[in-house]
């Protein structure tokens, strides 16, 4: 009866001791729920990839705006990088156009969008030759598509000690370098 008792006891134990929940598998992903790769299931932090990672970077192309900001049509670069003051898919989309014209703008990332709603205070534009000091108010939405961003973007620019407002729907068309 001891001897039965005794093989009781010990099995028991066994069963207790190897019964206990297991460790958790690792699971390796990103945490971070902006990300676009972001794995609610993950339990160890993996590499995050967020939506502007795609966008940063030059790009070449143009600004056709067909009505009154023709004359800022032409040739553009659009050098899009990080917003460090931002959230993690923010970024500045810097504007340079062979006519002169350089806007600072910015934007956010979500999928393949890049959205800009940006208001540019005292600018100084160049029209008929001549230095002009502009409030410039920038929206549009452009898409990326494997290397190809396009989409339009609304200017407004109104006239801080001239009474000028001159605005215009801009398509935009570039290849990223």
């Amino acid at each position: 009866m001891r001897k039965n008792l005794f093989v009781f006891v010990l099995g028991f134990s066994l069963l207790t001791a190897f019964s206990c929940k297991k460790e958790e598998a690792e699971i390796k992903g990103c945490r971070d729920t902006e990300a676009e790769n972001y794995n609610a299931a993950a339990n160890a932090d993996g590499e995050c990839v967020y939506a502007r990672d795609k966008f940063v970077g030059t790009y070449a192309g143009t600004l056709t705006c067909p009505g009154a900001l023709n004359l800022i049509s032409g040739q553009t670069n659009f050098n899009i990088d990080e917003d460090i003051t931002g959230g993690k898919n923010d970024v500045t989309v810097l504007i340079s156009t062979t006519t002169g014209l350089v806007v600072p703008v910015t934007g956010t990332c979500t999928g393949n969008k890049l959205t800009i709603d940006a208001v540019l205070k005292n600018l100084t534009i160049t029209l008929v030759g001549s230095p002009v000091l502009v409030d410039i108010t920038a929206k549009g939405e452009v898409t990326l598509t494997d290397k190809l961003l396009t989409g339009s973007l609304s200017l407004v620019a109104k006239g801080v000690q001239l009474p000028l407002e001159l605005s215009d729907t801009c398509p935009i068309s570039a290849t990223k370098q």
